[in-house]
């Protein structure tokens, strides 16, 4: 099992390693400073050469040398990310409510539209995702508009 997420971790970085400059000439977006350090840093992740490495021994013995190499806790990183998804699911976790159903909604932009998102994403992605908000409120408060009224109870 540990040699195949090593796989998919090395193809992962492959496809960074082989097709980053490409990409940014295509997005140049992406061509800044910012990026190319998350990049590298990514590609770095785990490198005991790069990254740096903590050793342990054993104290009774002395030997079973151990080496754990550094990781980049980069949220771009797979490795890494997966702690940011675990604390952030586990921060989620407390504020949910006992008993209740949640659902995953994961709003996206039309197909036609994503250039111009893109192009213009300042502008236009604060005001769509208030604009998602707003909706998905809308929706919730008419749901309960309709549950208390099919079960008599309108005093909400």
């Amino acid at each position: 099992m540990e040699i195949i997420q090593r796989q998919g971790w090395n193809i992962f970085k492959q496809i960074f390693f082989d097709h980053w400059d490409n990409f940014k000439k295509l997005f140049p977006r992406y061509d800044t400073t910012y990026y190319d350090e998350v990049v590298e840093k990514m590609l770095n992740c785990g490198d005991p050469e790069k990254m740096g490495l903590t050793e342990y021994l054993c104290f009774s013995c002395g030997r079973g040398k151990r080496v754990v190499p550094m990781s980049c806790k980069s949220s771009f990183c797979l490795r890494c990310s997966k702690v940011y998804v675990d604390n952030w699911i586990s921060q989620i976790s407390k504020m949910l409510h006992e008993g209740v159903i949640y659902r995953h909604i994961v709003l996206t932009v039309p197909s036609v539209l994503r250039r111009i998102f893109y192009n213009n994403s300042e502008k236009l992605l604060g005001a769509f995702m208030a604009c998602g908000e707003r909706c998905l409120d809308d929706f919730y408060i008419v749901k309960q508009i309709w549950f208390y009224k099919l079960s008599g109870n309108l005093a909400f």
